[in-house]
């Protein structure tokens, strides 16, 4: 595989840079600060994350504009929308189980991904549907699209987007990073299925939501202590 980089302009250059090199690397600096410090109130994060995934989705439309990226087409298939259909509904089986142990083991991440009450559970909505718009314009739509461009090979963009997409989910822990990475490839596979980034745009953004709304399910049943895991006397698996 030889890189090419005179197959994109600077604009795709950055793009690449930026989300390719100074997000991992942001991702895992945060992972470290956050082990064993306080964390942010849930309300003041969440807006945090919806300015971060405006900005994201803001810079990734304007380099696909500049880099002449057609992230808008339409789906080639109906068909493919029952595959994503099927595809959440085995996300969420497989994972229900796992995000009930991480409660039961008072992992103190989990705190970052519980939707909570009231306003705090219509941003975390919020959050989940910025988070399938942008991150799937981001790593399945633009990079992808860079990628393939640069290396020449669809099977290889994929391969270094959804890496990027894991390690850039760090804070998660690195477990939950080399999963995210395995969700990436099977998003990345939908995406070319259907020819449209709305399927797994949707699939993304509904499965957000139910993660955040089941974290927060089994907080209340199972007495997750939130005020510990604010003050940073649970520690998280890093």
């Amino acid at each position: 595989m030889n890189l090419d980089l005179t197959q994109i302009g600077l604009a795709g250059i950055y793009h690449l840079v930026f989300f390719g090199l100074l997000m991992p690397w942001s991702a895992i600096k945060s992972a470290r600060r956050l082990k064993n410090n306080p964390y942010p109130p849930r309300r003041k994060y969440f807006w945090l994350i919806i300015g971060q995934q405006l900005f994201f989705l803001l810079l990734s439309l304007v380099v696909a504009k500049w880099e002449w990226l057609d992230v808008f087409a339409r789906p080639k298939n109906l068909w493919s929308f029952g595959l994503a259909a099927l595809l959440l509904v085995a996300l969420i089986v497989v994972m229900m189980p796992r995000w009930r142990a991480e409660v039961e083991k008072r992992e103190r991440r989990v705190y970052l991904f519980m939707s909570g009450e009231g306003t705090d559970k219509i941003l975390w909505v919020v959050i989940s549907l910025l988070a399938g718009i942008g991150e799937e314009l981001t790593y399945r739509g633009v990079m992808f699209l860079l990628l393939w461009r640069v290396t020449g090979s669809a099977l290889a963009a994929a391969l270094i987007a959804a890496v990027i997409f894991g390690v850039s989910h760090f804070v998660q822990g690195w477990k939950s990073a080399v999963l995210i990475g395995g969700f990436a490839l099977v998003f990345h596979g939908l995406y070319w299925i259907s020819g449209s980034l709305l399927a797994p745009m949707l699939v993304h953004f509904i499965y957000d939501v139910t993660a955040g709304m089941m974290y927060n399910k089994f907080g209340r049943e199972l007495g997750y202590p939130t005020a510990k895991a604010e003050t940073g006397m649970i520690n998280a698996e890093i």
